[in-house]
């Protein structure tokens, strides 16, 4: 008789994985934005439409955050990891943006995820093609 051998994953910590992940992805020219936080400059692949707004969010002064570039967070608009663990079901290719508020502030996120600052809003989803998409659900 076969005896059945039971794979197990091994345990880490999410938001240090997380951190390091989005770090690396996070381009060196890094611009600052005019509400005084830090993000990545050059965006080249947009998310799913998670919401056709932003959202206002207090940020605290030299907290780190990880922004939801693929639109599939339950925590939006922060990511919470669905891009490491549905990554093959949902073909997600995007990873979470990195940024580090200078002071604390109330700052706009996109939840549209076509900003061309990411993390901030630009306005974007008041374009007509925004507007005008069908927000998938996800699976």
């Amino acid at each position: 008789m076969a005896t059945l051998k039971v794979l197990r994953m091994p345990t880490f910590n999410l938001t240090r994985l997380l951190t390091q992940s989005a770090a690396s992805h996070v381009s060196s020219g890094t611009q600052e934005p005019k509400d005084g936080g830090e993000a990545q400059e050059e965006w080249k692949q947009k998310g799913r439409i998670h919401s056709k707004k932003s959202v206002k969010v207090n940020l605290v002064g030299g907290k780190r955050y990880l922004w939801c570039a693929c639109g599939y967070s339950k925590n939006q608009p922060f990511c919470d990891g669905t891009h490491l663990w549905s990554r093959f079901r949902l073909k997600i290719k995007q990873h979470p943006v990195f940024f580090k508020a200078q002071k604390d502030m109330t700052a706009s996120l996109c939840l549209c995820k076509q900003t061309n600052k990411p993390p901030y809003c630009d306005g974007t989803h008041r374009r007509k093609e925004v507007q005008e998409a069908v927000i998938e659900e996800p699976k």
